[in-house]
């Protein structure tokens, strides 16, 4: 955990790229991976970017939700993206921003959220950071809303809840429980669970 919330901190510090799209992808790729070689020397290493055109597609992909399936190429691409603008709508690229459970700024979906002092559920950008209100009781991934198949447990301030009709996790913290919101920590306690085996989390 302690790696993973180092990784996160370090790359909450770079600074966003202002090259156009695509051109910014190939600065932002490098930028993140230096970032994490400081911080967790290998991490990156068995990872291989594939050709542009995929790599470019699978940019837009993951904008719309679609992870690609190496975990470890997925986070290099999303932390990339991070570092740059989006194109324009017109432009080949936002998604609707109309869904709840999207941005309203940029579109994108949500990695992490959090209850505020009132108990009302906020959902955090993975791309611009920009904070939402969310619906109490709903996945922010494929919108299931049934009572019966949304669980979540607690660990102090942290509460992680699994879709049942999808199988993802989302990770929120209680600001009654701890009221000082700290995006890395949270984020590197959502890839500690998304890392974690099914069987091995009780629910």
């Amino acid at each position: 955990m302690e790696i993973l919330e180092a990784v996160h901190r370090r790359l909450s510090q770079l600074a966003r790229r202002r090259e156009p799209w695509p051109e910014a992808l190939k600065e932002a790729l490098l930028d993140v991976q230096q970032a994490v070689e400081q911080v967790a020397p290998g991490l990156l290493s068995g990872v291989r970017l594939p050709t542009q055109d995929k790599l470019l597609e699978d940019a837009k992909r993951l904008r719309r939700g679609e992870v690609p399936e190496d975990p470890a190429y997925a986070f290099w691409l999303h932390q990339a993206l991070r570092l740059i603008s989006w194109p324009e709508e017109g432009d080949g690229g936002l998604p609707g921003k109309d869904w709840a459970e999207r941005c309203p700024a940029c579109g994108g979906f949500p990695d992490v959220g959090y209850l505020d002092a009132e108990g009302r559920r906020f959902h955090v950008c993975a791309f611009c950071d920009t904070s939402f209100r969310a619906l109490r009781l709903a996945c922010p991934y494929c919108g299931e809303a049934r009572a019966d198949h949304l669980v979540y447990y607690e660990e102090g301030p942290y509460r992680v809840y699994v879709c049942r009709s999808c199988g993802e996790r989302f990770v929120v913290q209680d600001l009654r429980l701890k009221a000082e919101l700290d995006l890395p920590v949270l984020r590197a306690r959502a890839a500690w669970y998304a890392l974690a085996e099914e069987e091995d989390v009780e629910v």
